[in-house]
């Protein structure tokens, strides 16, 4: 059988009415505080990380430039255009880039009545339909002449390509021509 105890003040259990572990009731417009200190470490984040990338992309000056307070601005030179120079002897080619025929012999009259006095060959296209018309010169110092050919034609662009060079044996000079296309664009002198 079980021995018993002499009683003693444990045996007596006071009644509290408490159940399970003992907190203190949390205080409200606490979760509201947690939430602003999460929305503002986004912020900051964010903003951090926008500033590095835009300085890593050279987009920002932060530090106001590398120049010294006392260096003057060096002046931007202006682009000066060259003057359209008329050349008789100009090695000239004319290749019409549309299906309209007799356009490349028309835009080699207007070229001829500008001063050109070359015979100026022309060429019909295959089955291509260029649709905007140009003047190519291969040489810088050919722009003048570019140009002056591009204004009898009405206005047409010039540009500066290889494209259209002649091919030559090694150790001989290049052969230097300008070549007009005629594109749907192009619009003969009445």
């Amino acid at each position: 059988m079980a021995e018993s105890f002499p009683p003693d003040r444990f045996d007596e259990v006071p009644d509290l009415k408490r159940v399970g572990a003992h907190r203190a009731p949390a205080p409200k417009g606490r979760g509201w505080i947690a939430f602003l200190v999460a929305v503002v470490a986004t912020l900051v984040l964010v903003g951090v990380g926008t500033f590095a990338l835009f300085g890593l992309n050279d987009r920002i000056d932060f530090f106001g430039g590398s120049q010294s307070p006392s260096a003057t601005p060096t002046p931007t030179p202006t682009p000066t255009e060259v003057a359209p120079v008329v050349d008789p002897a100009a090695s000239i080619l004319v290749l019409n880039g549309t299906p309209t025929a007799g356009l490349a012999a028309s835009a080699a009259a207007a070229i001829t009545a500008a001063g050109f006095t070359q015979q100026i060959p022309t060429s019909d296209a295959s089955t291509e339909d260029v649709t905007a018309s140009g003047v190519y010169y291969q040489d810088p110092s050919q722009e003048g002449v570019a140009r002056a050919i591009a204004n009898a034609l009405g206005g047409i662009p010039i540009q500066i390509t290889d494209t259209y060079a002649i091919p030559v044996e090694e150790g001989e000079a290049p052969v230097l021509r300008i070549v007009v296309v005629v594109g749907a664009d192009y619009q003969p002198a009445a």
